[in-house]
């Protein structure tokens, strides 16, 4: 036993087959535990962002600098050394900075031998532009007008080429020089409001008067940009006690009944908020762009009529100011001297325009035009290219240039001194600043203007109006709006007008709380406007019915009818085939009111086809629809809510019945909604058809089968509501003495004894039963021989 105890210590017992393969998998699993730890850790080192494609120039035009990489100080060294520039900072992916990136180019064209155009593409990440405009350029794109390296101003208007060239254009002209008082009245006439300086001049030094004047024409454009309130320099200083001025400077506002002398602190900034907060409470009624301020204090007359921001004289935009200007004057007001030869000057406007003026407008017009053409053709001969540019911000803006951050021109004070600047105003002094080349500039550029600007739409001319609507004579408010044709043909649209159908796209409505009153005639005139404002006055206010013939819609559900006798269409009604549909005696009319804004209205309408094809062979009921959003109808047929169903029985119209609002719509709430809205005759042929959902033939399927025996019961239960009815009008007539009574339950019992054989005979059917549908078909011509229908 020693021996064997020593064997055992000097030979040990060898490691099984098992126990190897378990520590090499061990190892093995430690080994691809390290590996994906080194993996997942070198992944996890690596950005999780990728930078994305290098930028590239967005403008491929002459005319236009583009900083497609957002280089800002070259930007602002290039704005420092112009006196006008136009800036468009825009983002690359952006769509509203793809489709201003034409009407931009359009706009430098125009102005390209006058103002300085770049852009710059502010949204790089990691460019000079985004870094230091993040908070100013917080949309795109941004269009931002520039005075030298001074002051800017951004451009708030309809972003098109004309109305972009009107802006500029109120930037490199922003005074008007009057030197009389018919200059003054001309003026007044073809703006709605006139700020007016009536500055003294001492030798060539303007004085702050003139500079105060200059920078709040500036910054009114940004907030004015078609110029509404026109900004002048009266400086006739004899005909200053004309009109009331005995001292210079004097600041006077010019509305369209009234003048007010500003006696505010002599600074831009509390001028230019005392123009604003007059004009805004003058000017509301002409020039507003929102309904309902205007609407809250009373009635609205609208005019949609086309304006061209470059057209100087508008003459439906004219006409209605005369009729607000009538309809506000009355005649025991009290107004200065001057004020009522305005008025009188304006209203009867024989001294401005006589009556017929139009056709003047339009000679004078061609011939300004033809004197153009004759000088496009010399200056194609001989070209005088010429150089200079002009612009303007709010107050966010004035921080953004080279003047107030330094940090984007860090060589400023070189780039700016006397010197410098000097230098490059002399490049352009010589022969540009002579009178005779200033003039043949302003006439080259109102010639291109004109070339742009279509001619003025004349309105018929009107005679001896008389007995004009007054504001003296009601009690409520009554405002008037001039909206453009073009950027309002939805609102348009809304009202049922389609514009591209009316002469000169010019159309007048009258719409408060309640109504819309539109013009009875085809063509606006000044009569025709006065006797609307009667018609609404006296109250005849017969409210206009909008229809979707007269709408552009983007939403039709017109259908082709088919041949396939399987197939249904549901019928779509209009304001004009409304009542002669739901109100056919002789029909049972289900409507859906739908709206192409409704999105539950899609899933209903697929529930109303579905029960309209299974009951495609019912004579006597018509499943419609009915757009309520481009269609009225009176009051009394009109729904508040989308989807919205209103059922009419045949014969009894006035029983008419609205889904109700709490209940879920599904097939089986629809089809009861249905079915109780029918009498009991009319139940048996409609339930055959509701069977029909599950096959043609009831016995081919448990649920049909079950079906068709429902329908047994309830023709049975028919017949002995029928009978019980009938019995009940036969003990009537026993015990009755009126004449005129006995004929007409005696009618009653004829009509219930045809509904008992119907009932009878429909219910025989029902016990061979093969095809729904045909048996169907077969009970409605069973109802026509009876002459149930």
């Amino acid at each position: 036993e020693s021996r064997t105890n020593e064997n055992d210590d000097e030979y040990p017992q060898p490691i099984s087959e098992k126990s190897k393969m378990f520590i090499i998998c061990r190892e093995i699993f430690f080994v691809f535990a390290i590996l994906f730890t080194a993996y997942a850790t070198i992944l996890n080192s690596q950005s999780k962002t990728k930078r994305g494609s290098p930028p590239v120039p967005f403008f491929h035009n002459e005319n236009i600098k583009d900083f497609y990489q957002g280089e800002l100080k070259q930007l602002m060294l290039d704005i420092s050394e112009v006196d006008f520039s136009f800036v468009m900072f825009y983002a690359p992916w952006d769509a509203d900075s793809q489709d201003v990136k034409t009407e931009f180019i359009e706009a430098s064209k125009f102005y390209s031998n006058l103002v300085y155009f770049a852009a710059v593409n502010c949204w790089e990440p990691a460019s000079e532009c985004r870094a230091a405009f993040k908070d100013a350029v917080y949309h795109f794109p941004q269009l931002v007008a520039y005075i030298g390296p001074h002051k800017a101003i951004e451009y708030k208007g309809p972003q098109t080429a004309d109305h972009i060239i009107k802006f500029i254009h109120s930037i490199l002209h922003p005074l008007q020089r009057v030197n009389t008082v018919t200059d003054l009245w001309r003026l007044r006439y073809l703006h709605d409001a006139v700020l007016v300086g009536h500055l003294k001049f001492l030798g060539n030094k303007p004085g702050k008067g003139y500079q105060m004047l200059y920078q709040t024409s500036l910054l009114l454009a940004s907030r004015d940009h078609e110029r509404h309130t026109a900004v002048a320099i009266f400086t006739h200083n004899k005909a200053n006690a004309l009109l009331g001025v005995a001292n210079t400077p004097t600041f006077v506002l010019y509305l369209w009944n009234k003048r007010i002398e500003y006696n505010g602190p002599f600074k831009t900034d509390a001028l230019i908020k005392w123009v604003l907060s007059r004009t805004q409470k003058g000017l509301s009624e002409l020039n507003s762009n929102t309904l309902l301020p205007n609407m809250k204090g009373g009635a609205v007359m609208v005019m949609f009529t086309p304006r061209h921001p470059l057209s100087s004289v508008i003459p439906y935009y004219h006409m209605i100011r005369r009729i607000a200007m009538n309809f506000n004057v009355c005649s025991n007001s009290t107004s200065s001297f001057f004020e009522e030869d305005f008025l009188s000057y304006v209203l009867q406007y024989g001294k401005f325009y006589k009556i017929g003026y139009e056709q003047d407008v339009i000679n004078s017009e061609l011939l300004l035009r033809e004197k153009c053409t004759k000088r496009i053709k010399i200056n194609r001969q001989v070209a005088t290219p010429s150089k200079s540019c002009a612009i303007i911000s709010p107050h966010i803006w004035d921080n953004m240039t080279c003047y107030n951050s330094m940090q984007f021109c860090p060589n400023m004070k070189a780039i700016i001194s006397e010197e410098r600047y000097g230098e490059i105003s002399n490049l352009w002094i010589q022969d540009k600043r002579s009178t005779e080349y200033v003039i043949s500039l302003a006439e080259e550029e109102r010639c291109s203007i004109l070339e742009r600007t279509p001619l003025p739409l004349i309105p018929k001319p009107s005679f001896n109006l008389t007995n004009l609507a007054s504001s003296c004579e009601i009690n409520s408010s009554f405002s008037f709006i001039v909206l453009d044709s073009d950027h309002y043909s939805h609102l348009a649209n809304g009202l049922g007008i389609q514009l591209k159908k009316i002469k000169h796209r010019t159309t007048v409505v009258i719409f408060d709380d309640e109504e819309v009153l539109k013009l009875d005639t085809a063509e606006v005139t000044e009569l025709s406007m006065s006797n609307l404002l009667k018609r609404y006055f006296a109250g005849e206010r017969n409210r206009s019915l909008r229809s979707k013939k007269d709408s552009i819609y983007l939403h039709s559900f017109s259908k082709q009818r088919s041949n396939d006798p399987n197939s249904v269409s549901i019928i779509e009604l209009d304001t004009n085939t409304f009542l002669s549909v739901a109100l056919n005696k002789t029909m049972n009319v289900a409507v859906l009111y739908h709206s192409p804004y409704c999105s539950f209205c899609l899933g209903v309408s697929n529930l109303f086809l579905t029960l309209a094809h299974l009951l495609r062979n019912v004579n006597n009921l018509l499943l419609v629809r009915l757009d309520g959003e481009l269609n009225d109808l009176p009051w009394q047929y009109t729904v508040h809510s989308y989807p919205s169903i209103i059922f009419f029985p045949a014969k009894r119209k006035s029983e008419s019945r609205i889904f109700p609002q709490t209940s879920p719509l599904t097939f089986h709430t629809l089809s009861n909604f249905v079915l109780s809205n029918l009498q009991v005759y009319e139940r048996i042929s409609v339930l055959l058809a509701l069977c029909s959902r599950w096959g043609d033939d009831p016995l081919t399927t448990e649920e049909g089968e079950r079906c068709l025996q429902n329908v047994r019961s309830n023709s049975l239960d028919g017949i002995s509501d029928t009978l019980r009815e009938y019995r009940r009008i036969l003990l009537r007539l026993k015990h009755c003495s009126s004449h005129v009574t006995k004929a007409d339950l005696k009618v009653r019992l004829r009509l219930l004894f045809r509904y008992v054989e119907y009932l009878k005979i429909a219910h025989l059917q029902l016990a061979r039963v093969k095809s729904l549908q045909l048996t169907v078909i077969y009970l409605e011509e069973l109802k026509t021989k009876l002459f149930i229908i």
